[in-house]
């Protein structure tokens, strides 16, 4: 049997050893809390029969409302740091929002265009009125897996259901701009 060599390399921080000593290991550690997770993009399609432990128990009553669904949820950092910590996130559609941890969370393509949004209709050669709406909903096709967008015009829902390359962000003449019409990145034309 061969005797247990302690042999480390300068270049990593810690060790597997049981054995070793504190000044091995890295003693740098940050916190859950404190890091940033960037905003994405997804849906819950499911959801578990018995009181679900990913989700806050405060708010399992807005999730139950909420999924399982087609919408398309914009997650992000809750501002609560114990319960960031604990690994929650804010899942948010439009106004309404709840804290939980991804489970059950299919991840789609990032998204522009979010709920309340003023878009232009692209005419697309001829083959759509172009037209000025508000996105209502936004929803995750299973089908085709893509994004879809459900819009209003003149407080009128539309039956038909767009992509994004369907859509361009307006902006509203006469009137102040809000944080995200002033993006630069962002490809928007006054209406």
């Amino acid at each position: 049997m061969k005797s247990k060599q302690n042999i480390q390399s300068p270049s990593i921080p810690f060790s597997w050893d049981s054995d070793a000593s504190e000044e091995d290991v890295s003693r740098i550690q940050v916190a859950n809390s404190d890091l940033k997770q960037p905003v994405k993009f997804g849906v819950f399609l499911w959801w578990t029969e018995q009181t679900p432990s990913w989700v806050h128990s405060d708010d399992v009553e807005i999730a139950d409302c909420l999924i399982p669904s087609n919408r398309v949820f914009l997650r992000s950092d809750c501002e609560n740091a114990s319960d960031r910590e604990l690994g929650f996130s804010k899942f948010q559609y439009g106004a309404r929002w709840f804290r939980g941890k991804p489970a059950l969370w299919l991840e789609v393509p990032h998204q522009e265009i979010e709920l309340g949004d003023r878009v232009e209709i692209k005419s697309q050669s001829g083959k759509l009125k172009p037209q000025i709406a508000e996105v209502i909903d936004i929803l995750w096709n299973r089908t085709k897996r893509t994004v879809e967008f459900r819009l209003s015009a003149n407080e009128i829902p539309m039956q038909r259901r767009f992509l994004v390359s369907d859509l361009r962000p307006a902006v509203r003449l006469g009137q102040h701009l809000t944080v995200r019409e002033l993006r630069p990145e962002s490809n928007r034309i006054m209406t």
